[in-house]
Parts: structure tokens; C-alpha cells; sequence
């Protein structure tokens, strides 16, 4: 399955820095309800080519997500679309 192409989304000259950008878009995502909570996300390699941007960036902004509560990395298994989103 081929993920949907989201390059566009990324301005690697910006001032924002890269994963910075990953993250807010996944964020947006979450936000609008895709993907669903408890939904397996693509895996970094997956991410980063849909992004395309490195796998040490996806890995950053999934560590940025899960600090936050909106993901869950469960080691061996995937990261997961956290249940309940923390309301700010």
C-alpha cells in the first residue's frame, strides 16, 4: 500500500525546523480524526519516505508526539494513535 506523497507539506529551508513540520502535520492529522485513535501508524522508514525527510526525523517528531500523549510507541509492536488525545 502506498502511502499518500506529503513532501509538499515540508519547507526544508523554513526557519521551522523539519521534524518540527512532521510533527505538526501528523498533529493535524490526529486532530481531524485521521488516523482514528488506536490506529497502528506507518512505520518511520514508511514516514519518511512519505515525507521525505530521514528516518532520524520521523523518529524525532514521533518522540515529540508521544512526550505530548498523542502517540504511543509500544517496542516491537509500532506506534499507535494514542486513545484519548490530551485536551489542551
Amino acid at each position: 500500500m502506498a502511502l499518500e506523497d506529503r513532501s509538499d507539506r515540508i519547507d526544508h529551508d523554513g526557519a521551522k525546523l523539519v521534524w518540527q513540520q512532521v510533527a505538526e502535520d501528523i498533529e493535524a492529522g490526529i486532530a481531524s480524526g485521521v488516523p482514528s485513535a488506536g490506529a497502528k501508524m506507518p512505520t518511520e522508514l514508511e514516514m519518511a519516505d512519505q515525507y521525505g525527510v530521514s528516518r532520524v526525523t520521523v523518529r524525532r517528531a514521533v518522540k515529540d508526539l508521544a512526550e505530548r500523549g498523542l502517540l504511543v510507541v509500544v517496542h516491537g509492536r509500532g506506534t499507535f494513535v494514542a486513545q484519548q488525545v490530551p485536551s489542551d
